[in-house]
């Protein structure tokens, strides 16, 4: 089942990402807290494609709660002010909504760094 959602996250990008612009961000936040919030970000919007099955849903939202976790780990080792989660979050749900619907593919993190994410 991972396989298969790994495959529409990745279809999904081929088809439509660009990569966001995080330039205030990424002086905020660690690459830990990147690549952890993008790749939940990116989860996360994968659960409203078209077509989608409750199965590949329920598996999607579970991969993004287990990246966002990472995220808030990752947050947590840096001292990042809690409140930081939440507008991250928002933030990052954004801009992954933003370049799911862009026309110019070019993925921030890949499927691949992020399902190697997950399994760490």
């Amino acid at each position: 089942m991972k396989a298969k959602l790994l495959a529409v996250l990745t279809a999904a990008a081929l088809l439509s990402l660009a990569a966001p612009s995080f330039a205030q961000d990424e002086e905020e936040v660690s690459d830990d807290v990147d690549i952890a919030m993008w790749c939940g970000a990116a989860y996360t919007v994968t659960t409203q494609i078209d077509g989608m099955s409750a199965e590949d849903v329920a598996s999607a939202n579970t991969l993004a709660e287990l990246a966002f976790a990472k995220a808030h780990a990752a947050l947590v080792a840096d001292q990042v002010e809690e409140g930081e989660y939440d507008r991250l979050v928002s933030f990052y749900v954004d801009a992954a909504v933003e370049d799911m619907t862009s026309a110019e593919p070019d993925m921030r993190y890949s499927a691949d760094d992020c399902a190697e994410l997950i399994a760490q």
